[in-house]
């Protein structure tokens, strides 16, 4: 398998998708611009693995095209996935600021676009602007309250209305008829984003059809949008 890896400069369109990341809202676009003077950007063209469980944390990751996928493998193979990453999506700079080794691996989709950043040079620029590390510590907060409301959706969101909510995420805000969308991912790497197993991702698909809603596959098939968008609502108030 041809295995070639693609290296390329820094654009100036990479750097203001960056600049719109939680974690570098706050930089300004001229300090962001040093932050990353030592980056690599690199497309894989084939899939391949990016970095092992328990690898010394090296580099932190910005995937700007593509899809990574983290995962921690049992001693008998299987793979648990923990998280799907898509673009464009800063990962593994939790790791980076404990100056451990990685909790998980990572492994690349064919035509990923990838960003590292030497976490050495990274940290010791930060160490000598304290404003700007204060900024990122500020984006990190943000981060932290986004998660924490991705928590209460789980806790507080039964499974059907999770999945109800994963499709309509999908689909045009002016759609209200018939539609027809192309999961990004398999069912179980979706059932793992909504926090529930296959099997019970499968029962609710075979419940769906009496909202009109059937899917094969990686299709999913909705008679009436507007239909599914007031159900959802109406359930949510019943919470």
């Amino acid at each position: 398998m041809n295995k070639i890896q693609i290296s390329e400069a820094l654009s100036t369109k990479d750097l203001r998708q960056i600049a719109k990341l939680p974690f570098f809202f706050h930089v300004p676009i001229t300090r962001l611009e040093i932050l990353l003077g030592d980056v690599s950007v690199m497309t894989h063209p084939n899939e391949g693995l990016l970095f092992s469980h328990d690898d010394p944390v090296d580099y932190i990751y910005i995937l700007l095209a593509g899809m990574v996928t983290i995962s921690r493998y049992h001693e008998d193979g299987a793979q648990a996935i923990i998280e799907t990453i898509t673009p464009v999506r800063l990962f593994a700079e939790a790791a980076a600021f404990l100056q451990g080794h990685y909790p998980a691996t990572a492994e690349y989709a064919s035509g990923s676009r990838i960003i590292s950043i030497p976490v050495a040079p990274f940290l010791k620029k930060l160490s000598a602007s304290p404003q700007t590390a204060f900024s990122i510590l500020g984006s990190l907060a943000l981060r932290e309250q986004e998660l924490s409301a991705q928590l209460d959706t789980l806790k507080l969101h039964t499974p059907s209305q999770r999945l109800l909510q994963y499709f309509l995420e999908h689909i045009p805000g002016d759609v209200s008829g018939p539609h027809t969308l192309t999961l990004r991912h398999d069912k179980a790497v979706v059932a793992k984003k909504l926090g529930i197993t296959p099997e019970s991702l499968s029962r609710l698909l075979a419940r769906f059809s009496q909202y009109g809603i059937t899917s094969a596959r990686r299709t999913v098939h909705i008679d009436n949008v507007g239909k599914v968008r007031s159900y959802l609502e109406a359930s949510r108030k019943k919470v």
